[in-house]
């Protein structure tokens, strides 16, 4: 008796979390597609709440602190007063340093980490460029040595290269080869659910063929 009533209670348990685990794939699914549909900084915004919100109670997933951050990338991306960049673009590396307590050693949070630095170097060239140069490029370093197949970090690879002035290394004919990388392995990048991040394959594609031009 005491085995059927230690079965039943383990299948209850069971069932509760692949709900849980169904609602939350449900909600990110529903908040992804929201996020990869923004335009305005409204819409940004919107998706960054949702994914807060989602973070506040799904404490142990990485995910949606990822897209936070993603999402305040992309407002930061559309302010044109550089504090507003800024505090965008920190909150969400902040988001990240959080992902990345609950997933260590993650190419994908890295990609981010290394993308956000760069934005910030942007902003202030002179004073950051030497600095958080070499911080973006370790944090790139580090996604590449995650996961050799992850094609995002070919992808901000090869955008580096491609903004990087030729005196100190960089230019399109730097970066051509690296998107011819990054494009191949889109090819065959497979993610393993489908709320993984799975972004870039149109921007590789565009700015390879305006480095061939």
């Amino acid at each position: 008796m005491k085995k059927i009533i230690l079965s039943i209670l383990t299948l209850l348990v069971f069932n509760a979390i692949a709900s849980n685990n169904a609602k939350f794939v449900a909600a990110m699914e529903k908040n992804i597609k929201a996020l990869n549909e923004s335009k305005t900084v409204d819409q940004y915004l919107n998706a960054a709440n949702a994914f807060e919100r989602i973070a506040q109670t799904e404490t142990k997933e990485w995910l949606p602190l990822y897209y936070q951050a993603y999402a305040n990338l992309m407002t930061g991306m559309q302010q044109t007063n550089n504090a507003l960049k800024d505090e965008y673009y920190d909150k969400a590396l902040a988001m990240l340093d959080k992902a990345d307590v609950i997933a260590k050693d993650n190419s994908e949070i890295y990609v981010l980490k290394s993308w956000l630095v760069s934005m910030k170097i942007g902003i202030d060239p002179q004073n950051r460029g030497m600095e958080m140069g070499m911080m973006s490029g370790m944090y790139l370093q580090k996604a590449m040595s995650f996961d050799t197949e992850n094609p995002r970090a070919y992808l901000m690879k090869a955008m580096n290269l491609m903004y990087t002035p030729e005196q100190y290394g960089g230019g399109k004919d730097k970066a051509i080869p690296v998107f011819e990388t990054a494009i191949e392995k889109y090819k065959t990048f497979k993610p393993s659910s489908t709320i993984m991040p799975d972004w870039g394959k149109e921007t590789a594609d565009k700015y390879y063929a305006e480095c061939k031009k």
